[in-house]
């Protein structure tokens, strides 16, 4: 089947009353910031057609179309020229054709010619408002058309007519539907795709095909979430950063300028963190995403990555990071046992166990490690970093995976600026805290791998990417 047959399959006409919804749920079908969503009435003045690619494919095309303007003058001009059932599409391609000049009728000029070419049609209503009988000269009008008919009750506000308006649906179109454009997540959108398959039976396979990318093209965004949250997790174990000491600070004046170099270091940090976080969001689409991180009570990921609010509300608690930390610790001191030849009866272990353990017990967002080194002609340089503070990696892991569920979660047409952990003040544990010890240790071992290397090697990378990948499906569900 060629492209072009592909997509002249799949188009959605998405028709109302002006102000209903219609352009948040294209904008939510087609992952679209272009689409303009706006609270004015009749801010869709022409039709715009919006395709939903993957890897350039063209799944569907969806049509946003102006509201009706004077639908029951309309349908009078249709029935009064009216001669059998029959005839009723060709009428109405007549009344395009006799009123085409636009200086009367415009509105249903503009939106019913993509409906005669072929496009299916989305029927969008206000749920949250009564249901009155001067709509059925507009859901008349398109039943005239013949084209394949879907409605969709969209849920803007907190009134609820949904029965009334199945009643009145129900008459005049095939499918009726709940959806709530502006909190829908992929699951939600996914059941709808598999109604539009009812729509019209010529579009079953292209369909079909849409539905399979679509699961298929989220899995892979998870998974390259993931990867972008491990690379954030290497970077957090491993970053140091260099700067020139000179000869005199060697013997100590160095103090005078470590707060300096290790805010310099946290502020590289920070935008590194920023980075994977925009990094997220283009995979879901999300261009235009305004975001802003200032602090809420009690909820951490709005804060700042180094402030003690961050530590204290999400990572670890203290106990859990006394025992990962014996684990750490344990890991190092295995390390101390075999160079040993074991003689020390595992004397390594032990010590290596109480000092992670007791570093993590009685941990605070600790600063960077300061070291001066020396370099070739008498140079000498501070080495800043990696954060020494076991808990760092975890509180990192929190906030990144707990932006990913923002993210992902977000409809398109949902226009104003994410604030991260909104509505969530009354967490207290971050998604680290809530992992069973098995999964908390599986994933410690891996930080402490590489923090132990100074780098992750291909397949330290894959497994840590593996873990979080499993920690962001599961939070998904």
């Amino acid at each position: 089947m060629s492209t072009r047959a592909y997509e002249e399959l799949a188009r959605f006409a998405v028709v109302g009353r002006v102000n209903k919804g219609k352009s948040s749920i294209v904008s939510t079908f087609t992952e679209s910031d272009g689409v303009r969503v706006d609270s004015l009435s009749g801010s869709t003045r022409v039709c715009q057609e919006f395709r939903w690619h993957v890897r350039g494919r063209t799944l569907y095309t969806m049509i946003d179309t102006p509201g009706f303007g004077s639908a029951g003058a309309v349908l009078e001009w249709l029935t009064e020229r009216e001669t059998s059932a029959a005839d009723r599409p060709r009428l109405v391609e007549r009344f395009v054709e006799t009123f085409s000049s636009g200086k009367q009728f415009p509105e249903e000029c503009e939106l019913l010619p993509p409906i005669l070419a072929g496009a299916s049609i989305i029927y969008v209503v206000d749920g949250s408002n009564p249901y009155r009988p001067n709509y059925e000269a507009e859901m008349e009008i398109l039943r005239w058309t013949g084209r394949p008919r879907m409605a969709l009750i969209n849920r803007k506000g907190s009134d609820d007519n949904e029965a009334e308006w199945r009643r009145a649906l129900g008459q005049y179109f095939s499918i009726v539907r709940v959806f709530d454009a502006h909190s829908s997540g992929i699951d939600e959108r996914l059941a709808l795709l598999r109604a539009f398959r009812e729509l019209d039976p010529s579009a079953e396979a292209a369909m079909d095909r849409a539905i399979a990318t679509v699961e298929q093209d989220w899995l892979e965004r998870r998974s390259l979430s993931a990867r972008a949250i491990a690379d954030l997790l290497v970077d957090t174990l491993t970053m140091r950063m260099e700067r020139p000491a000179g000869d005199h600070d060697y013997h100590g004046d160095y103090k005078t300028k470590e707060s300096v170099w290790i805010e310099e270091f946290r502020a590289v940090m920070r935008e590194r963190e920023r980075r994977e976080r925009r990094d997220v969001e283009l995979l879901y689409h999300h261009d235009a995403l305004e975001r802003v991180e200032s602090e809420l009570a009690e909820d951490a990921i709005t804060t700042d990555l180094f402030s003690r609010k961050t530590w204290r509300v999400l990572g670890l608690d203290q106990w859990q990071l006394a025992r990962v930390g014996v684990v750490g610790g344990a890991a190092v001191g295995g390390t101390l046992d075999a160079i040993t030849g074991g003689t020390s009866f595992l004397t390594g272990t032990v010590i290596g166990g109480m000092v992670g353990g007791l570093s993590s017990y009685f941990g605070v967002p600790n600063a960077a490690r300061v070291e001066i080194v020396g370099r070739p002609l008498g140079q000498r340089v501070a080495i800043v970093g990696p954060v020494t503070d076991t808990n760092f990696p975890w509180l990192v892991l929190d906030r990144a995976v707990l932006h990913h569920a923002a993210v992902s979660g977000r409809a398109h047409a949902v226009r104003n600026t994410l604030v991260l952990g909104e509505g969530n003040g009354n967490v207290r544990v971050g998604p680290s805290g809530a992992m069973d010890a098995s999964e908390r240790g599986a994933l410690g071992s891996i930080f402490n791998r590489i923090r132990r290397a100074g780098a992750a090697d291909a397949e330290a990378l894959s497994a840590l990417a593996l873990r979080v990948e499993a920690i962001l499906e599961r939070l998904a569900v």
